[in-house]
């Protein structure tokens, strides 16, 4: 898919839409949502977009939509590449690699979504960022009705049934959604010395192409795009978006959650000795810990023990 830029950043709509041979539109994704999201918290976090930035799980998509972002020094990497191959759960890099990490739609298909995001934390200099499904109970009602389905067949089966799941694999990965205490729990056990900032937007953003719909038959979107046909569909899953989207609580049940983590300063209580952190010791703290003052030891006599209060201890003591 090409897709060029104009003078402002922003993806031609002309680029966007092609049509094959199935009458179908093959690259209907709508991006402005997800890149207005993805500027207003690359402003709020005040990201240097001249820095470098580390893509994980990267593909031609997340090339165009960091460039329409402003990114021009973009580093991309995959599980399996011939380019940068780095897994995600592990990633063979040292610590504050690079200013700026991003991950889209990479951690739901990992085994453990939750080291994943700690290794991105730990290799990102700054910022992490990501973007993945959403926890709600509009979402888990969805998936009660059969209008939603828990694990991500549909991608294994359009990528020819041997990759597309778990790991990439042909294992259909399970849809591990986010809230932002899930988020806050991982990283704060990945990395208990520091602090953090975590900010989240939930939204809705029905990013989809026509194709995608009709493969999606595990689930009841497949058939109500047959009936209504998908571009019909999509139109009007666009048009409940813009609305949904407008109210912070029903924004706040979206199926979409992205994620800015920002780096902060060691915990008081943590200092670094030869190079690994450890609990800053209280003999060399400067008031940023509270002293425990030690317990007195009092020699005091046994009282003396009355027959009904020995009745009481052996009771106890059965």
């Amino acid at each position: 898919m090409n897709v060029s830029l104009d003078k402002k950043g922003q993806m031609n709509k002309a680029a966007q839409l092609e049509v094959g041979d199935d009458g179908l539109l093959h690259t209907s994704k709508g991006k402005s949502c997800l890149l207005g999201v993805i500027r207003q918290y690359l402003k709020l976090c005040g990201v240097d977009l001249n820095q470098a930035v580390l893509v994980l799980g990267g593909g031609q998509e997340d090339m165009e939509i960091l460039t329409a972002c402003g990114f021009s020094k973009i580093v991309m990497s995959n599980i399996r590449t011939a380019g940068m191959s780095l897994d995600v759960e592990n990633i063979a890099l040292p610590d504050d690699s690079y200013p700026v990490v991003f991950a889209h739609a990479v951690l739901h298909h990992c085994r453990c979504p939750q080291k994943a995001v700690g290794e991105m934390v730990r290799v990102s200099q700054k910022h992490a960022f990501f973007l993945e499904p959403n926890d709600s109970w509009a979402l888990r009602t969805l998936v009660r009705l059969g209008y939603s389905f828990p694990y991500e067949i549909a991608a294994v089966a359009g990528n020819g049934y041997t990759r597309g799941g778990m790991r990439n694999g042909p294992i259909p990965n399970y849809i591990y959604r986010w809230t932002k205490a899930t988020v806050k729990s991982s990283v704060f056990a990945y990395h208990p010395e520091r602090q953090f900032q975590v900010r989240t937007h939930p939204y809705w953003d029905f990013y989809v192409a026509e194709e995608d719909l009709l493969f999606r038959t595990e689930s009841r979107v497949a058939s109500l795009a047959k009936k209504l046909g998908p571009r019909t569909f999509i139109r009007l899953l666009h048009f409940a978006q813009a609305i949904m989207n407008v109210l912070p609580l029903s924004r706040s049940q979206g199926n979409k959650f992205f994620c800015a983590i920002s780096k902060g300063e060691l915990h008081p209580w943590i200092e670094i000795r030869d190079g690994q952190f450890g609990l800053r010791k209280r003999s060399e703290s400067c008031g940023g810990m509270e002293r425990v003052a030690p317990v007195a030891k009092v020699a005091t006599a046994p009282p003396s023990i009355q027959p009904e209060d020995k009745k009481k201890d052996m009771h106890r003591a059965q």
